[in-house]
């Protein structure tokens, strides 16, 4: 039989076990509730004072137990940095969403500088209210709908692993509301100022230090127009791109010619999607820039179904540094904010570019886009219903020209005409074969 430490003293008739620890003069308790060894600090240095602590500890222990409250309290830090740990071990493993890193980022900043010190059991429905008011004056602004559904996700996600491991009951998870501002309008592009970008990025590109400013410049320039004829999603989806999901597919609906198609996965459920001709010229542009690649030809690059990263650059995820240096060109153009809602453009306004021309110039139904852009037809209706009223204008403004109707004087210049929209398809793949050949 093992001989007991000096430092060991059994109370309770041997149902728990006071100790100290070597460094620390404080007692240590060590008892047994709901099957399960739990160790706590008396914060006592005299023996007296330690055993009538850890009575208290374990009586409070066996209530709760009684009660099905959570035997263990744990403070919001601990439990959220185990949440934190369990997202980015399933992110490492292939298995974690695109968005568990807005929520890891959104624990970071907001979560745990605020509630770090709270018990997880303790968190109701007046903390939350006091955190809402605390995250308007950190933000100074009102929160939109969008990041309060993204903290909300996240607390839930703490929430979930505290009661994983019994620290809270399902009774003490507080209702969270979202009274964030509605954003109905998203920032998007004129099809002035897009083809105004196009434009001016080509000699953008020539201005770049020689090296690797070069590189990411050109490879950003293919992007962005990549994503203006694509409407896929900056980040999340063009991101995990990669050469071998993107292929040739004979389509006799196109008059028998092959159509390229890009294999998505992303925010949401994976799709394939067939994508205007022009992209061909944009993703060859990029591969021919590749010290890899550029040896092949960009079929046989499709055809080799290659393992790496479109518009990476060494592997890396190059979201964040792309968006500072498209908000950088865009302040030089003066172009940043959007004229209708005063919000900031950034390269997730391609996608609603892309949305807006669809349903106003690309004769293309609502239900199609759904599947193409792979959101739901409510939330394109939430987002795009002013441009209802836009389709149906012939409906409402009569016949005839307004320039018309309106009367000149002799220093009068009659309004310029408003500039002609892209074609619906540049080059054929077929052409751009030709062109090469």
């Amino acid at each position: 039989m093992p001989q007991k430490a000096e430092h060991t003293v059994h109370i309770l008739e041997g149902e728990a076990t006071l100790y100290q620890r070597a460094g620390t003069p404080h007692w240590q308790v060590r008892y047994k509730v709901g099957g399960k060894w739990l160790r706590n600090t008396t914060k006592e240095a005299k023996l007296k004072d330690a055993k009538r602590v850890a009575v208290d500890l374990i009586g409070n222990a066996k209530y709760r137990e009684r009660n099905d409250l959570p035997v263990v309290n744990k403070r919001f830090k601990s439990v959220a940095n185990l949440a934190i740990k369990r997202m980015n071990d399933l992110i490492n493993i292939g298995q974690g969403k695109p968005t568990y890193k807005q929520y890891i980022q959104a624990i970071n900043k907001y979560l745990i500088p605020y509630f770090g010190r709270h018990n997880i059991d303790k968190i109701d429905y007046v903390a939350m209210m006091k955190f809402q008011a605390w995250r308007k004056e950190k933000m100074v602004k009102e929160p939109s709908q969008s990041a309060i559904n993204t903290h909300n996700s996240a607390m839930n996600r703490v929430f979930d692993e505290a009661l994983m491991r019994g620290y809270i009951t399902k009774l003490q998870i507080p209702n969270l509301e979202n009274k964030g501002v509605s954003s109905d309008r998203r920032p998007d592009f004129t099809v002035k100022e897009y083809v105004q970008i196009y434009r001016y990025m080509r000699q953008w590109v020539k201005e770049a230090r020689k090296g690797y400013e070069t590189v990411a410049r050109n490879i950003l320039r293919n992007y962005i127009l990549i994503l203006a004829n694509t409407g896929i999603r900056a980040g999340t989806e063009a991101m995990n791109l990669k050469w071998r999901h993107i292929y040739y597919e004979d389509n006799e609906k196109v008059g028998g010619n092959k159509t390229l198609t890009m294999y998505i996965k992303g925010k949401t459920k994976e799709r394939r999607i067939p994508v205007r001709h022009c992209v061909a010229r944009y993703l060859q542009r990029i591969q021919q820039a590749d010290d890899n690649l550029k040896k092949m030809t960009f079929d046989e690059v499709l055809e080799a179904q290659v393992d790496s990263y479109v518009f990476r650059i060494n592997g890396k995820d190059m979201t964040t540094q792309y968006g500072r240096m498209f908000k950088r060109m865009l302040m030089k153009m003066d172009l940043l904010k959007d004229a209708v809602t005063d919000k900031e453009r950034t390269l997730y306004s391609f996608r609603h570019f892309y949305t807006t021309y669809a349903l106003t110039k690309g004769g293309i139904e609502m239900s199609w886009l759904c599947d193409y852009l792979s959101t739901s037809e409510g939330m394109i209706r939430k987002h795009y219903k002013h441009l209802n009223l836009q389709t149906l204008a012939p409906h409402f403004v009569g016949r005839g020209e307004l320039s018309k109707q309106l009367k000149y004087g002799k220093d009068d210049k009659k309004p310029a005409e408003p500039p002609k929209p892209p074609p619906a398809t540049n080059a054929t793949v077929i052409e751009l074969k030709k062109r090469r050949k």
